[in-house]
């Protein structure tokens, strides 16, 4: 009963994701682009926070590798589209497995602070380096080519590989891998006397993570249109941080639920208040205080 209903509402969410281009205006079609690309993010941070329990402070830099990827590369070195959008996530998932080598082998307060550190060194070549990434003025004129021009189509398109992405996440934390990050995440000591190389798995989950978090930085930077360093910066890295607090961490959909509340909090209370970062920051008091296991854990509490 409880998975059939869990597809009911699967199924009406997809109708209506399906149904919204065709009656929502302009606005509200970008602002459900923007949650789509923050949850595929946001879900890729969980990966490292929610089932292999790495927090990262630097997770903006595989966001912004996979944005100024694609945008160098059609930019650039002239490529179309879509050979940019594929090869864009791929360096991101490099930067990864560089970057990934050196922070798995610190643990709690080092692994924080040495990803925060190899972002902000990301940050300064991307803002420094003129010639090739346009410096603090970033890249414009990263538009989707094609039919995927028109907002509604892309719209369908970022539907599309969101939804495929958080599937293939799903897919990943549900399978022995996803179980044996929950191991580690409890207790590494107990999993590697279990056989489980606990480096090596931190490793391979830091990589995926880095690759689907450059997706979601290659969708925003056709739908923004332009890149610009700040995508690599630790601010950034906040963002999906703060987005699988509000939702919850060690739930798949808490990511999806926290972009959702993210981005309608950030709608609403910038319409009336200046100082919308002093009111985020309440709110993630509030959640780590009163509801730590976030929107979703406090959900479960409450049908329990």
């Amino acid at each position: 009963m409880k998975s059939a209903g869990k597809l009911v509402a699967l199924a009406a969410l997809s109708a209506a994701l399906l149904a919204a281009p065709w009656v929502l205006s302009i606005f509200w079609i970008y602002l459900v682009v923007e949650i789509l690309i923050l949850a595929l993010f946001a879900t890729s941070l969980n990966i490292l926070m929610g089932y292999g329990g790495m927090i990262s402070l630097g997770h903006a830099a595989y966001f912004g590798l996979g944005a100024y990827s694609a945008a160098l590369l059609t930019k650039r070195a002239g490529w179309a589209m879509a050979p940019a959008f594929l090869v864009s996530p791929l360096v991101a998932a490099l930067g990864a497995l560089v970057f990934g080598f050196f922070c798995v082998r610190l643990t709690r307060a080092y692994f924080i602070m040495l990803t925060l550190a190899f972002a902000q060194i990301l940050y300064a070549v991307i803002y420094k380096w003129y010639d090739l990434t346009g410096g603090e003025n970033g890249l414009s004129g990263v538009w989707p080519s094609g039919v995927l021009a028109a907002p509604r189509n892309y719209f369908y398109f970022t539907l599309l590989v969101s939804g495929l992405s958080l599937g293939a996440i799903y897919r990943i934390v549900s399978s022995p891998f996803g179980y044996a990050l929950r191991a580690i995440r409890e207790n590494p000591v107990k999993a590697e006397f279990l056989g489980i190389p606990v480096r090596r798995y931190q490793h391979i989950a830091f990589v995926i993570s880095g690759l689907f978090a450059g997706i979601a930085g290659s969708l925003f930077a056709f739908f923004n249109g332009s890149v610009f360093p700040e995508l690599a910066f630790w601010t950034k890295s906040a963002e999906p941080l703060v987005t699988v607090i509000i939702g919850g961490q060690q739930s798949f959909w808490g990511p999806v639920v926290g972009a959702v509340v993210f981005k309608g909090l950030e709608i609403v209370i910038t319409r009336s208040l200046t100082y919308w970062q002093l009111v985020l920051g309440c709110l993630v008091l509030l959640m780590v205080l009163v509801f730590p296991q976030g929107l979703t854990g406090f959900r479960r509490g409450l049908r329990s």
